[in-house]
């Protein structure tokens, strides 16, 4: 309202101003020599309203060059925001590029699913979505009596069960309950970058044999034959995945708090631990997947036992943490057919 006013006064100004030069013109020829004192008093009142319009000029004229400013910085900081959206929006990977990481596994990997958990330490390293669908207790092996094609009454969660599940050969029904049986509706096998498998603890503790004696080396009733039915079927499935094969951990049996043996010697009867990780890096190399021999060159041993495993077989928040430096550090700078060990790049 205060810049309105001003302004009309300026024109109101201007209009009186006009007047009073017509008039002057017109004095000139019409007015006698008698009539000298009147001009001369209306040329001061037109001096005068000049000057006072070029005061209310030199006022008016700083508060135009403000606002014009004013104008221009608005102009600037909007410009700035979205150039800065912009360099976001280009930095920021959206949804779509994430990686998509798939885990079929046991206990070490479903027993936290918190962000101290394996799968949400790896998911933060790799910027990716970890589709965790490891249960508990679970082995890799098929148990006595399990049919490998009865996919109508399919009730086993072993790894065959659910690489099955991915397939479509079998419901997901049976796997209510578990955490990874509501994870595992939720993945798209087209999608999928990397399949971990992680297997070995639970086949070894069942006394499940490493391979059928006198049957087919891809008997999914033995270790090395449920790995590679898995990775044949994975491959169909989702030919642009890539396969990691984890060796199952060192471990030790306690007794009183102390150990009285290890997997290094205890053979349940188709062979110690380290027989099934090495069984693992086998069907890895021959099959050309990454491989991570957890077992041997992680860093989890008899002398890290106390810092890494809270019962002599689950990983403490310390081991839980190396393990999945480990994971990253294969899924980034592994080759297929190698081992990878310890997260040197961690």
């Amino acid at each position: 309202m205060k810049k309105s006013s001003k302004n009309c006064k300026a024109i109101l100004l201007s209009i009186v101003l006009a007047v009073a030069m017509l008039f002057s013109a017109c004095s000139d020829k019409k007015i006698a020599s008698s009539d000298t004192d009147n001009v001369d008093e209306l040329k001061k009142q037109i001096e005068s309203l000049m000057a006072e319009n070029e005061e209310l000029r030199q006022k008016l004229e700083p508060e135009g060059q403000a606002t014009q400013q004013a104008e221009t910085e608005q102009a600037a900081v909007t410009e700035e925001t979205t150039q800065t959206e912009a360099e976001v929006q280009e930095t920021e990977p959206s949804q779509e590029d994430k990686l998509n990481i798939v885990v079929l596994g046991d206990s070490i990997w479903d027993m936290d699913r918190s962000d101290t958990g394996i799968a949400a330490q790896v998911a933060q390293y790799m910027d990716a979505d970890v589709y965790n669908c490891a249960i508990g207790g679970s082995r890799a092996t098929l148990k006595d009596g399990e049919s490998p094609d009865d996919f109508e009454r399919w009730d086993s969660s072993s790894l065959m069960g659910l690489v099955n599940v991915l397939a479509g050969k079998v419901q997901p029904d049976f796997l209510e309950g578990y955490p990874g049986g509501g994870v595992i509706r939720n993945v798209n096998p087209q999608t999928v970058d990397y399949y971990i498998i992680a297997y070995g603890l639970n086949d070894y503790f069942s006394k499940a044999p490493i391979a059928v004696e006198g049957g087919s080396n891809w008997d999914a009733h033995g270790y090395t034959g449920a790995l590679k039915n898995a990775i044949l079927l994975l491959s169909q499935i989702s030919p642009q995945a890539k396969v990691l094969i984890i060796s199952p951990t060192y471990c030790q049996f306690l007794k009183d708090g102390v150990m009285e043996t290890d997997s290094n010697m205890r053979d349940y009867g188709q062979g110690t631990l380290s027989d099934y990780a090495n069984a693992a890096r086998n069907v890895a190399e021959t099959n050309g997947t990454l491989y991570i021999d957890a077992y041997s060159t992680m860093g989890i041993n008899i002398y890290s036992a106390e810092q890494y495993l809270e019962d002599g077989i689950h990983l403490t928040v310390e081991g839980r943490k190396l393990y999945a430096k480990a994971v990253s550090s294969c899924l980034k700078y592994g080759k297929p057919g190698e081992v990878s060990g310890n997260s040197i790049y961690y």
